[in-house]
């Protein structure tokens, strides 16, 4: 997986202005909410418990979380392609898993823009070196859940053919969810972000725990990732078996 990590930053960097561009453009679309946040708590000082601080490590963890899946796992994202026009066939015929190869497949270049822009809010706002360490670990969480998440609603292709827009819906409320205060949210979508859509084992339950850290809330975390990732797995591995293949002669590149 780290080899292919490897070559795909390489190919991302062949042309190493258009990747600092993506990078650099990234950071500032991430930083222009930084203006809309200062506005709103220009005009209240509070949104139930949280601070203009506190809301930006809703944004740190958000796009911290976005950018390693999205650095790492971006195949995720090509599974709906494969499975609809039988690309999975060059995947089929190697010796490891099929999941990981997918996953380990291709890099987003704006994702790291993504990542350091997560580092960038957090030092800005909310700096000290327990939470610089802390925010690293809660990211590689936050990114685990939020690829297995997709994983499962893209293997639904296996079944359903364009399930993916239904995938990508989801997806969204995900980003969304994770984005602001956990406070402005109906009780309906509290229970949703803490099962069938999880941004809040993913953002909000870090956010809980760079604030006031409590082991309890780690677990929590923990145990999240690790069942999401077997369910990912699982859905995955069965929705493989129902796979037709197009019989093309190819191969990864």
């Amino acid at each position: 997986m780290f080899l292919s990590f490897k070559y795909n930053l390489m190919r991302a960097m062949e042309n190493n202005v258009a990747f600092m561009t993506s990078v650099i453009m990234m950071i500032f679309n991430n930083a222009s909410f930084i203006i809309q946040w200062i506005t709103i708590f220009s005009l209240k000082e509070v949104i139930g418990t949280y601070t203009l601080n506190d809301v930006m490590l809703f944004w740190a963890l958000s796009s911290g979380s976005f950018g390693i899946t999205h650095i790492f796992f971006n195949g995720i994202t090509r599974i709906p392609d494969y499975i609809e026009h039988g690309k999975l066939d060059a995947y089929l015929t190697m010796p490891k898993n099929v999941l990981c190869q997918v996953a380990t497949s291709s890099l987003e270049p704006s994702a790291v823009g993504d990542l350091l822009y997560g580092y960038i809010a957090l030092i800005i706002f909310n700096f000290s070196i327990k939470n610089l360490l802390l925010y690293s670990i809660l990211i590689i969480f936050g990114g685990l859940i939020y690829a297995a998440f997709m994983v499962v609603y893209y293997s639904l292709t296996f079944k359903y053919i364009r399930s993916n827009y239904f995938a990508e819906s989801l997806r969204d409320v995900f980003l969304n969810l994770s984005l602001y205060p956990d406070v402005i949210f109906s009780k309906v979508l509290k229970i949703l972000a803490f099962s069938l859509i999880p941004s809040g084992f993913a953002v909000w339950i870090p956010v809980y725990m760079l604030l006031d850290f409590k082991l309890k809330y780690m677990l929590y975390v923990i145990l999240f990732t690790i069942g999401i990732i077997t369910l990912a797995f699982y859905v995955f591995n069965k929705g493989l078996k129902n796979y037709s293949s197009s019989n093309l002669m190819d191969a990864r590149s």
